[in-house]
């Protein structure tokens, strides 16, 4: 009996070590047109980089066999342009790109509108957090909004689909502090630095472990996080001279923290939302602008003549200032800008007392403040 005993458990020991090392990737796609294509395995979050690995995809199914040393975010595409889905155009992102840990695990993989990535405990959780995203966000009717012919329809779209954001955050906070030390919790703060407030964002980072930090793109944001402090809520507006559509200087605290309550608006003539937010900006002007409400526009423009044309075409009578440096506005890199339209508002005393409020949310506010 201890003689088949110690038979058997050789056995398994030998199968144990015989096992291949490594991991299998075993995939399935949604689209038959996909037959006979490449999906490629690329690290996910470097710039122009060759392919790890490719697979044909046969049968709608293919796959990945390999050693993974050290965990990686990896992600699976197909060549540019061999996907056309309605999600992709609509939404300007491919679902059939999904992005995850690569270890040496096991994964089931399906590549469609909704790809879900399977198999280690962490790639689970991701895709539990994205399906969940993904019912918070399930709205045609808002999204056939959006890509309307109608400004004004538009508008109201993106003034929605900021309230849905925000009520995503809880979403995005619970998986990214309950992985605040690995790649997928860094890489959804990272998807979500636009929609997480700066405040949640401050708490994250504080709570990060290097692993989280050593993610592509931590670093940038841990430095942009430092500069939007300077210039955060309760803290005093900062001074900066730029010229005036006339190519006269001006201070802007020459409009700032004189008196009045004052919007700096952050815009391009070249930027869409800014320009569909500019009639509201008009309206509320005209309410308040005898109430002590200021607007300063600073116009992250590329040349004179296009920004020029932008303030009479959209009809701006507020004073308006730009050094034509487009993305590398002086101003705006004070104010850490990286999206258009930005707005600070700051208050009488020159004392900023929010940010990033958009339509109805800054008229609501200008109501307590000034009626």
């Amino acid at each position: 009996m201890k003689k088949l005993f110690s038979l058997a458990l050789a056995v398994l020991l030998t199968a144990a070590c015989n096992e291949k090392p490594g991991f299998t990737i075993t995939g399935t796609v949604d689209n038959g047109d996909l037959n006979g294509k490449y999906v490629y395995l690329y690290a996910y979050g470097v710039g122009d980089t060759e392919p790890l690995d490719s697979a044909l995809v046969s049968n709608n199914a293919f796959t990945f066999e390999g050693i993974q040393d050290t965990p990686l975010l990896a992600s699976l595409r197909f060549a540019e342009g061999v996907i056309n889905s309605q999600q992709a155009i609509n939404e300007g992102f491919d679902p059939y790109s999904p992005w995850f840990v690569l270890d040496n695990s096991k994964l089931t993989v399906f590549l469609g509108e909704n790809s879900t990535i399977k198999g280690s405990t962490e790639n689970n959780e991701l895709t539990a957090y994205i399906q969940q995203l993904n019912k918070h966000y399930d709205n045609p009717e808002l999204e056939a909004q959006l890509t309307s012919k109608n400004d004004s329809l538009i508008l109201l779209a993106e003034d929605a689909l900021e309230a849905i954001d925000a009520q995503a955050v809880p979403i995005h906070k619970a998986y990214i502090l309950s992985h605040n030390n690995s790649w997928t919790g860094a890489q959804v703060f990272y998807a979500n630095r636009y929609v997480l407030p700066e405040a949640d964002q401050q708490e994250i980072i504080a709570q990060a472990g290097d692993v989280f930090k050593s993610a592509p793109g931590i670093d940038k944001r841990i430095e942009h996080l430092a500069v939007l402090e300077k210039v955060g809520v309760g803290k005093k507006f900062t001074d900066f001279e730029m010229a005036d559509p006339q190519n006269n200087p001006h201070k802007l605290a020459e409009y700032v923290g004189n008196g009045k309550i004052t919007l700096i608006d952050f815009w391009a003539s070249w930027c869409p939302p800014c320009r569909r937010s500019i009639p509201y900006l008009r309206e509320i002007y005209k309410q308040y602008g005898n109430k002590g409400f200021e607007i300063v526009g600073v116009s992250l423009d590329r040349t004179h003549e296009a920004w020029v044309k932008g303030v009479e075409d959209l009809q701006i009578t507020w004073p308006q200032l730009s050094d034509l440096q487009y993305w590398k506005n002086a101003g705006a890199a004070l104010y850490g800008v990286n999206s258009i339209p930005h707005t600070v508002l700051v208050d009488k005393d020159g004392t900023i007392i929010a940010k990033n409020l958009h339509g109805e949310a800054l008229g609501a506010r200008l109501a307590e403040l000034l009626d």
